[in-house]
């Protein structure tokens, strides 16, 4: 029967269904648009989650709602409508897998009962609370964040109620909203702690630095280190002294006065290698037992070998002491005076040494510490940056309906923060993969390699990421196994090597691909990884 044929009866009250059915839709559309404003504009993550509680239950005309969130292994109640407080705080600590919300958490999926009393996934336990309290319809919806479940979101009705799926779509997309609110209240806190964390640092690097500065006026180690060869000889009346510092297992030279730089280049071509040793060659044993070591008369001295007798004597040396320098209570390296005489020192010059020997050691701590210091700033300001980015992208993925705008941001941030020179985003429509957002560098070359990328096509980069949903990391996209070979020459003629290619996962689907470029050959590390993996996960929430 066609509308004219239609009673007017009828007709009207299509209408007005219709019209219900419209109302209905928009006051949906209203409510998502006011939690979606809330989650932007306010800190307090209860209040929103309480605000998703009610409105779900009062938009799909349930009586109770309520959310339980992971925390360690079990669900634990988060928000609930009044009327449902008592029954939901009542319900037994569920762990992933167990129970109707334990299965959601562990499927990732949705889950509906007409009448819970007859489902066979609930917990015993639950299904007399509810029978107890009247509940009978249920529907429940994972809360995901990242690929991963972090709570439900459900509603309870008091008839035999089967959800229709458009009122389990509109649920997901409250569940959306709530992990979109915990999701920002994890990145403002971790950002404002990264903050926190980065300026105690700062202060004390700041602070180690001053401090290292009284301590020695000079920047330069190599001058310290001279100035105290040069002093310690003066000091105790010898005629020469050098330092070895431990490198790599070895001692090697580092500074010596110029009566011994011939001695010393001899004394490395012999020794390149010194076993640290108590009982072994003197050096080695100073470092071992951490003590210094008198030699009155070197052709007399138990530890040195005859060979390193003779080198001595035939350098003009007779008598030697070495005294151990110490960093962090660890043998760091080696001051050795010379004298042209047979003598005897007292355990004054010996202290006077020691002395010159922690000055030594203050010095290699310092340029040390002022080497961590330096890193650990850049380091700092580097993770400060890269909070900062990711602030505010989540504020903009929050406050913005823009995608285009979301999505420009997030590739030019990842490819600025991990320091390549091109990157670009493609996403899913149909089976083809499309250009969605690109730096300005990228533009050219994605269209030369194919604007329309189809997915299963054939084995390649973006299909083996898309199946797996693992990220891909290569070192040199022209050597790269899965490119194709007209790839990697367009690849080549652009200039670009290095490349890592990050999955962006919905409801753990794969919806997209995020690529960074870069011009070098490079290996992305676990951090730039992980930081990538951060800025596709917003991606995916926008």
């Amino acid at each position: 029967m066609n509308d004219q044929r239609k009673p007017k009866k009828q007709l009207l009250e299509e209408l007005a269904q219709g019209r219900a059915l419209l109302e209905r839709a928009e006051e949906r559309s209203l409510a998502l648009q006011e939690v979606s404003k809330r989650v932007a504009g306010v800190h307090d993550t209860d209040e929103i989650l309480d605000l998703i509680v009610n409105e779900a239950a009062r938009l799909l005309g349930a009586p109770d709602s309520y959310i339980r969130l992971l925390e360690g292994d079990l669900l634990v109640p988060r928000a609930a409508t009044q009327s449902a407080a008592d029954l939901i705080a009542g319900l037994a600590g569920l762990a992933v897998g167990e129970g109707m919300m334990g299965r959601v958490m562990a499927t990732q999926k949705p889950m509906i009962t007409d009448d819970v009393a007859e489902n066979e996934f609930a917990h015993p336990e639950d299904r007399l609370k509810f029978k107890q309290h009247g509940f009978r319809g249920v529907a429940v919806v994972p809360l995901l964040a990242n690929g991963l479940s972090i709570g439900v979101l459900g509603v309870m009705d008091i008839r035999i109620r089967n959800f229709a799926e458009d009122e389990v779509s509109f649920l997901s997309a409250f569940a959306d909203q709530a992990a979109l609110a915990l999701e920002k209240a994890r990145l403002l806190n971790e950002a404002e702690t990264e903050k926190e964390r980065a300026e105690t640092e700062r202060e004390r690097a700041d602070s180690l630095y001053r401090v290292s500065n009284l301590l020695a006026g000079a920047h330069d180690t190599d001058k310290v280190l001279d100035l105290i060869v040069n002093e310690a000889a003066r000091l105790v009346g010898a005629h020469a002294a050098v330092i070895r510092l431990l490198v790599d297992g070895a001692l090697a030279p580092s500074a010596a006065t110029p009566t011994a730089a011939g001695f010393l280049a001899d004394s490395t071509k012999i020794h390149p290698t010194i076993r640290i040793e108590e009982g072994g060659n003197p050096m080695g044993h100073v470092m071992a037992t951490k003590k210094p070591y008198v030699m009155e008369n070197v052709t007399e001295d138990e530890l040195l070998s005859p060979e390193d007798k003779i080198r001595i004597k035939n350098n003009g040396f007779h008598s030697a002491v070495a005294v151990p320098l110490l960093g962090n209570d660890q043998s760091i390296g080696v001051l050795n005076v010379f004298d042209i005489r047979t003598r005897q020192y007292t355990d004054d010059e010996i202290s006077l040494l020691s002395a010159f020997a922690d000055q030594a050691s203050l010095a290699l701590e310092k340029a040390r510490l002022l080497n961590e210091a330096e890193t650990e700033k850049e380091r700092a300001e580097t993770e400060r940056e890269r909070a900062d980015s990711l602030y505010r992208v989540s504020n903009l993925l929050a406050g913005a309906h823009d995608t285009d705008e979301v999505l420009d941001l997030i590739v030019n941030e990842a490819a600025r923060l991990v320091g390549t020179s091109a990157g670009y985003i493609r996403l899913l429509e149909g089976d083809v993969l499309v250009p969605s957002a690109t730096t300005e560098s990228a533009a050219d070359y994605l269209a030369e390699i194919n604007p329309s990328l189809a997915v299963g096509e054939r084995l390649s980069p973006t299909s083996h990421v898309m199946s797996t949903k693992e990220p891909l990391v290569m070192e040199d996209i022209v050597e790269g196994e899965l490119v194709a070979p007209e790839t990697r020459l367009i690849s080549q003629n652009h200039g670009f090597h290095g490349g890592a290619l990050i999955p962006l996962v919905a409801n753990d689907l794969s919806i997209g691909v995020l690529v960074v470029m870069d011009t070098h050959i490079r290996r992305f590390t676990e951090d730039e990884v992980s930081l990538l993996t951060a800025f596709a996960d917003q991606a995916s929430l926008a």
